[in-house]
């Protein structure tokens, strides 16, 4: 899968702009901190970054012919699943907009915004990079059905970063614990609804995004 000079031409265009994008978001937070003279929210930089990580992660094996042939591009690909998540999960990160006296509701919305359509676009960009990965090494009817897998796992993924506080990493960190929280909030009757509705609701979510986003069709 050798990438053509207008499919180079088009990613870098795409990188540009998101980077673009991601400095906005930045110039938005700096106001912000100015008007408040606060460091409020610049966690949405860290949570910005982490979106990023699939992209760079799907991008480099884009770009590396030879990985999409070989045994290790399946733990590549775990990785890449384990980092998903953080893309949809800067969504939830309205759930710290406050009314400030000092600063506009309405700007908080726009900069919260900012951060969120930033990541979703990260994270929906490495999946057209990932899907066009798989259809070349399975089929494109076997690379949807991966996608709209991936989707529900992200969905999940958010529940449990956001309820749970875990991390992508906390997979290697506390494997144990994450397995048994994983099991106890599918089943137990005080989290099975949360954990399933969030995990339906985010999952079909970002399939759907995906769909609209990317036609391999085209």
């Amino acid at each position: 899968m050798k990438p053509t000079q207008s499919t180079v031409a088009n990613e870098i265009r795409q990188h540009f702009m998101l980077f673009t994008l991601a400095l906005f978001c930045l110039a938005l937070l700096m106001v912000r901190a100015k008007i408040t003279q606060s460091i409020y929210l610049f966690f949405l930089i860290w949570n910005l970054f982490l979106a990023y990580t699939p992209l760079g992660l799907s991008s480099l094996i884009m770009n590396r012919i030879n990985l999409i042939e070989k045994w290790y591009f399946y733990p590549a690909f775990g990785c890449w699943l384990l980092l998903l998540p953080n893309a949809p999960y800067i969504i939830t990160d309205f759930v710290h907009l406050e009314k400030e006296n000092n600063i506009p509701l309405w700007f908080d919305i726009l900069l919260i915004t900012s951060f969120t359509v930033c990541g979703m676009l990260f994270g929906l960009a490495s999946m057209k990079n990932m899907y066009n990965i798989l259809s070349v090494k399975f089929s494109n009817k076997a690379a949807t059905v991966v996608m709209a897998t991936t989707c529900l796992l992200s969905g999940f993924g958010i529940y449990l970063g956001r309820f749970l506080r875990y991390n992508s990493w906390d997979v290697l960190h506390k494997p144990f614990t994450l397995t048994a929280d994983v099991l106890h909030s599918l089943i137990a009757e005080e989290t099975y609804k949360p954990a399933w509705g969030i995990t339906i609701g985010f999952g079909t979510l970002l399939f759907l995004l995906f769909r609209l986003y990317y036609n391999p069709e085209k």
